[in-house]
C-alpha cells in the first residue's frame, strides 16, 4: 500500500502539470474549470504515450524526463496545487473522513490481486507489449484479445515505474479517488436541480468497487460517462462554452478508452447541434481536434489488427496488409462472444432468449433483471414528477438513448458492463427525483459503508496480507510456471496451470497459451508466426505434427528464477513440432 502511495503522488504530479498547461492554453483565468486539471492532465498524458507507442516503448528514461518537466512546471506555476489542497482543506469533517476511509479500502483492494479474469487474460500482457515495444504489427496474431489495446492500458503504460521488480497495474484505484474527490469538491457544494442526482451515487458506488483492483477500462468509461451525462444535463438549456469544450475532451477521451462510450459522442452532438450558433467559432477547431483523435485511434487498429474500424471488419478488403487478423477468426471470434453473453441475434425464439439472458448465472442474475425494472420504472417516475414527455427535456432524451444502446447491445454482446453505466444514471436519477426534499446525509452514509464493507471483503478474498501494506501483491495471481515453445518462427511463452483457457497471466512476452495455439491449429489451420524481419506478426496456415500431451515431461528443460514476477520460468524447445 506504501509503495502504490509513492507511485500514486509521482504519478500525480505528471497528471497535475499536464492538466494545468492545458488548462493554461484552454481556459486561461477560468477558475470554474480548474476542477477538471486531473482529468484533463489524464487525457493530456494518455495522448503523448499514445504518440510515443507508434515509435518505441514507453521507458523509465522517457518518464523521468516528464516528471522532471512536471516539476519544474509545477514550481513555476504552484496555483494548481495549491487549488487541490485548499479544496482539500475546504472539506467538511465528515468528507475529510469520509475519503481517508474510502482511500484505505481502495488501497487495499489495489495491493490485492484482481478478481477479474480478464487481467490474466489481456490486461497484464497489453501493459507489457507497451511498455517493451510499443505498437507492433500484427499484435491481434497472437492473442486476439490484445486487438483491443485500450487507450486506458496505454495510460496505464506511462503510470507504471516501467522497473521489473516495481510494477503495478492500480491506476483504477487513482482514478477512482480523483472521481470522489471530484464528486467531494463540486457536488456537495452544488445542488442545484440540474445536478442533484449525481449527489446520490454513494447509494450505487458498491457496483464500482468489482473494478477497482485491475486496469479494467469499463470503471473509467462508467465514471466519465457519469460526468458527462451531468454536463449534459447542466448545459442543456444554458450552455457554458468551456464546460461543453470540456464535454468534448471528455467524451473523447471516454472513446479512446473503450468504443462502447460512443453513446457519449450522442449527447456532445446533441448539444451542439442545440447552441450551434453559440459554438460557431469553436466548432471548425474541435471538428480538427475530433478528426486527429480518430486518426491516432484508425491508425493503431490498423497497426495492430489489420483493420480499420475494428472491432469491425468495415474496409477489411480495402486494406489488407499482411499482418491482418484473419476474417474466419474474426468471425469466429465474434460468434463466440455473443455465444457467451447470449446475444438475442443467436436464439430463434426473442421471448425465450431474453428470458435466458434474464436468468444468467452470477451477478447477471441480479444486474439483468435490476436494468430492465429501471427501464420500465424510470418513464414513469418522470411522468409523475411532471417531466415534459419530448426532446427538450434533458432526462427523456436521456432515457430514449439509454433504451436505443441497450437494445442495440442486446443484439450485439448484452454482457451487463456495457450498460452498467446507464443502470448507474437511471438508478440515481430515480432516487433523485423520487426524494428531492430529502436530505441524502445518512443514507449515502450506508451507501459508502455498504462500499467500504464489500471492498473490504473482496480485497481480503484475493489475498490481501499484511505485509501487503507496505508491498502489494504482484500484478498477475497465477501460481504457475512459464513454459516457452517455438514454432518455426514464432516463440511463444504461457503457463503451465491456467484456468481458463486465455489466460496468460504475467509471461514473458510474446505470451499465447498452447491450448490455444492447438485450438486454432485443430479446427482452423492456423498458427501466429513472426516475419523473417522480426517487425510483424501473422497467422499462417500450415500443416503441423506435433506431440500436444501437457502430461509429457519435456525434454532440454532450462530453470530460471525472475524476482521480478516471483515464479520460476521454463523455457524449452519442443523436438516434436514438425512445420512441412
Amino acid at each position: 500500500m506504501l509503495e502504490i502511495v509513492a507511485v500514486w503522488l509521482f504519478d500525480l504530479t505528471i497528471i497535475v502539470a499536464l492538466g494545468g498547461f492545458v488548462h493554461l492554453i484552454l481556459f486561461k483565468k477560468d477558475e470554474e474549470m480548474r476542477r477538471f486539471v486531473i482529468f484533463n492532465g489524464l487525457f493530456a498524458y494518455m495522448l503523448l504515450i499514445w504518440v510515443v507507442l507508434y515509435f518505441l516503448g514507453f521507458s523509465l528514461k522517457f518518464q523521468l524526463s516528464i516528471f522532471i518537466l512536471s516539476t519544474v512546471f509545477l514550481a513555476r506555476y504552484p496555483d494548481f496545487l495549491k487549488h487541490i489542497w485548499q479544496s482539500f482543506k475546504n472539506f467538511s469533517r465528515f468528507d475529510k473522513t469520509l475519503f481517508f476511509l474510502i482511500t484505505l479500502v481502495v488501497l487495499m483492494l489495489s495491493a490485492a490481486f484482481s478478481n477479474l479474469p480478464d487481467n490474466e487474460s489481456y490486461y497484464i500482457q497489453t501493459i507489457k507489449w507497451a511498455n517493451e515495444h510499443g505498437f507492433v504489427k500484427g499484435l491481434m496474431n497472437i492473442h486476439p484479445f490484445l486487438g483491443q489495446f485500450s487507450g486506458w492500458h496505454i495510460l496505464q503504460t506511462g503510470l507504471n515505474m516501467h522497473y521489473k521488480s516495481f510494477t503495478f497495474n492500480d491506476i483504477n484505484g487513482l482514478f477512482f479517488l480523483i472521481f470522489i474527490f471530484y464528486l467531494l469538491q463540486f457536488y456537495r457544494k452544488n445542488r442545484q436541480k440540474s445536478m442533484y442526482w449525481f449527489a446520490v451515487f454513494p447509494v450505487v458506488s458498491v457496483l464500482t468497487v468489482f473494478f477497482i483492483d485491475s486496469p479494467s477500462p469499463d470503471l473509467p468509461v462508467m465514471l466519465l460517462s457519469l460526468i458527462i451525462f451531468d454536463l449534459f444535463v447542466q448545459n442543456f438549456e444554458h450552455l457554458k462554452t468551456n464546460l461543453f469544450v470540456e464535454m468534448f475532451f471528455l467524451t473523447t477521451f471516454s472513446f479512446l478508452i473503450k468504443p462502447t462510450a460512443v453513446i457519449n459522442v450522442f449527447l456532445v452532438l446533441i448539444l451542439w447541434w442545440r447552441h450551434r450558433r453559440q459554438l460557431k467559432n469553436y466548432s471548425l477547431k474541435l471538428l480538427i481536434f475530433g478528426l486527429f483523435l480518430v486518426s491516432l485511434w484508425i491508425s493503431k487498429n490498423y497497426i495492430i489488427t489489420g483493420y480499420l474500424l475494428y472491432p469491425f471488419d468495415w474496409l477489411g478488403s480495402f486494406l489488407k496488409p499482411v499482418w491482418q487478423y484473419p476474417t474466419q477468426l474474426m468471425q469466429y471470434m465474434a460468434q463466440m462472444g455473443k455465444q457467451e453473453s447470449m446475444a438475442l441475434s443467436f436464439n430463434t425464439d426473442l421471448i425465450t432468449g431474453f428470458w435466458q439472458w434474464l436468468r444468467q448465472p452470477g451477478i447477471h442474475q441480479i444486474v439483468n433483471p435490476v436494468m430492465v425494472i429501471l427501464l420500465i420504472l424510470y418513464p414513469v417516475v418522470l411522468w409523475l414528477k411532471k417531466q415534459k414527455i419530448n426532446f427538450s427535456n434533458p432526462y427523456w432524451l436521456m432515457y430514449l438513448l439509454g433504451l436505443f444502446y441497450f437494445v442495440s447491445i442486446l443484439f450485439i454482446s448484452p454482457n451487463f458492463r456495457f450498460f452498467l453505466v446507464f443502470l448507474l444514471f437511471f438508478s440515481m436519477s430515480i432516487k433523485a427525483f423520487s426524494g428531492q426534499n430529502i436530505n441524502f446525509k445518512y443514507f449515502n452514509l450506508l451507501g459508502w459503508c455498504l462500499f467500504m464493507i464489500t471492498g473490504v471483503y473482496l480485497s481480503l478474498h484475493q489475498n490481501f496480507r499484511l505485509n501487503n501494506i507496505i508491498i502489494p501483491q504482484p500484478v498477475s495471481n497465477l501460481n504457475a510456471r512459464y513454459l516457452s515453445e517455438n514454432i518455426d518462427n514464432f516463440e511463444y511463452h504461457y503457463p503451465d496451470n491456467p484456468q481458463l483457457f486465455w489466460q496468460t497471466g504475467d509471461a514473458p512476452l510474446p505470451a499465447v497459451h498452447k491450448r490455444q495455439i492447438d485450438f486454432f491449429w485443430q479446427h482452423f489451420k492456423m498458427i501466429p508466426q513472426q516475419s523473417q524481419d522480426n517487425k510483424y506478426y501473422y497467422s499462417k496456415t500450415v500443416k503441423i505434427q506435433y506431440n500436444t500431451n501437457f502430461n509429457t515431461t519435456p525434454p532440454n528443460i532450462v530453470s530460471k528464477y525472475s524476482p521480478a514476477n516471483r515464479h520460476f520460468f521454463i523455457y524449452r524447445t519442443n523436438p516434436n513440432l514438425r512445420i512441412h
